[in-house]
């Protein structure tokens, strides 16, 4: 009865055994690569998939925070003193994004337009949108640039900065709602009455043309589907697989998504390569550390380097053309940390190319050649808050936090023809900042580690836990065989002793 009993417990702790065994080393084998192709067909961006969905119609929200500066020192500032600043904000406004025109090819591509809309959130923002400062005249700078680059004599200079002079001045006061979004400048308004087929519009909206004008761009990007590495890469942009803008093919060069997708198994050796249509360029991200968030996510916090806007051969491709004394031409490169924007911004209310003098770089020349920030009083670079970074979630790929941070600048110059000019200070003066930005939310990141991670800890657990559990069974049925194996001994060598004790003689 006993050796049956012991015969069934080892049957079945064997059975249970090998089968968590198998089924623990099954898991091991082939649970993440199943995992691995649910997620991979999760994230492609075609019609009926997650990542499509949240790319269609983000669940978070995108805000835009700007801040601008004031200066304190106007007449100082015009007379050579060093132009002290001080930033006002953020004024956060809501972005809205709507994919236009979407289209999907056989190639397994996709191409949309993406118009934005921006509602101001007085309740996030420090201030109303009608908060003056001031700040320098856009249209009169970039008059007296185009003055100087085209080097026309003095004495012209000094005529048409005179005749300027009576209309516009090289400050202005503006309100923020004015300054991003459009006023009337009283030169172009002279201008449109003038030449109505060249200035088509007497409003400068800093922020507002270059809004209008993203909306009419169009991408071409992939959508991961047979390459999940290549999901939302861009393949063409406005039709063209590469810009013109730029002195070199490789500053023209389109890389990366458009910074809202990325691919699933992000690692922590590859560059998060982004085209920046604000800027007109693509930059890339690094990885700097995995950090936690509030809902106990684990994620991989990609930064952009510190020398991603540096003085170097890799971005001679981004200096100016220009012309030299003699006629020959030349690349004029800004000091670190500064990249031109001249071929990139234009005036959408002017029909000729008519170059901007501005010039972009972190918020508060962070990471800058020295030389540019002491130009100046009221900049306090700071890492965590004027650099821009991308957290992802690296099994999924899924950016959960992230933030654009970029700075436009004037390029102020001295002109000893000029008035008005001819005492101030050349400086690359800080117009305002900008910080495109989205997190995660509560209920989002609770439906995501309700769904994703809890999910893949528990399997991570269960497969380990099988082949443990199925170890501890042949423990067991060693131990019972052993146990049984000794007390089958042992009554053995008890019966040995009762039959030896019997046949002995009780009396000697």
């Amino acid at each position: 009865m006993i050796k049956n009993r012991v015969r069934c417990a080892s049957i079945v702790l064997g059975v249970l055994g090998v089968g968590c065994i198998v089924a623990g080393v099954l898991l091991i084998v082939i649970g993440d690569s199943v995992v691995d192709k649910i997620i991979e067909k999760e994230c492609q961006l075609r019609e009926g998939t997650l990542l499509y969905k949240n790319w269609l119609s983000p669940p978070i929200t995108i805000y835009m925070s700007v801040y601008v500066f004031d200066l304190k020192n106007p007449v100082e500032f015009l007379n050579g003193a060093k132009p002290l600043l001080i930033e006002y904000g953020p004024f956060v406004y809501k972005e809205q994004r709507t994919k236009t025109n979407l289209r999907t090819y056989e190639n397994e591509t996709l191409s949309y337009q993406e118009p934005r809309q921006y509602i101001f959130d007085r309740s996030q923002s420090t201030y109303d949108e009608t908060f003056k400062f001031t700040t320098i005249n856009v249209i009169y700078m970039t008059l007296v640039n185009l003055l100087q680059m085209d080097r026309i004599p003095n004495v012209y200079r000094s005529i048409v900065a005179d005749v300027v002079a009576t209309i516009e001045k090289p400050l202005m006061t503006r309100s923020v709602r004015e300054y991003l979004w459009g006023y009337e400048d009283p030169l172009l308004h002279i201008f449109k009455k003038i030449l109505p087929e060249i200035v088509l519009d007497d409003q400068i909206a800093l922020f507002g043309s270059a809004v209008y004008l993203f909306a009419y761009d169009t991408y071409l990007i992939k959508n991961g589907v047979g390459r999940s590495s290549q999901v939302g890469v861009i393949e063409r942009f406005n039709y063209s697989t590469s810009l013109s803008i730029w002195s070199d093919p490789y500053a023209n060069m389109i890389n990366g998504t458009d910074s809202t997708v990325w691919h699933p198994n992000a690692r922590k050796d590859e560059r998060f390569y982004a085209y920046i249509r604000d800027i007109c360029r693509s930059v890339y991200l690094t990885f700097n550390e995995t950090r936690r968030n509030f809902a106990g996510i684990d994620l991989y916090h990609y930064t952009l380097p510190e020398n991603i806007f540096s003085n170097s051969t890799d971005n001679q491709g981004f200096c100016m053309n220009a012309t030299t004394a003699n006629k020959t031409h030349a690349l004029r490169c800004l000091p670190s940390g500064l990249f031109t924007q001249t071929p990139c911004q234009h005036f959408s209310s002017v029909t000729i190319d008519f170059p901007l003098p501005i010039i972009a770089s972190n918020p508060h020349f962070l990471d800058a050649d020295p030389i540019v920030s002491n130009g100046v009083d009221g900049m306090h670079p700071d890492s965590e808050l004027h650099r821009s970074f991308g957290d992802v979630e690296p099994r999924t790929g899924i950016i959960m936090n992230g933030s654009r941070r970029l700075q436009f600048n004037m390029n102020v110059v001295n002109d000893s023809s000029i008035s008005l000019l001819s005492n101030i200070r050349p400086v690359f003066y800080p117009m305002f900042w900008g910080s495109e930005h989205a997190a995660i939310d509560e209920s989002t990141a609770s439906v995501f580690r309700n769904f994703v991670v809890i999910p893949l800890l528990i399997l991570t657990i269960l497969k380990y836990l099988l082949v443990g559990i199925g170890i501890c069974c042949f423990i067991a049925v060693c131990i019972i065989l052993v146990v049984h194996r000794h007390r089958k001994q042992k009554t053995t060598v008890d019966s040995s002793s009762s039959a030896a004790n019997e046949a002995s003689p009780l009396l000697n």
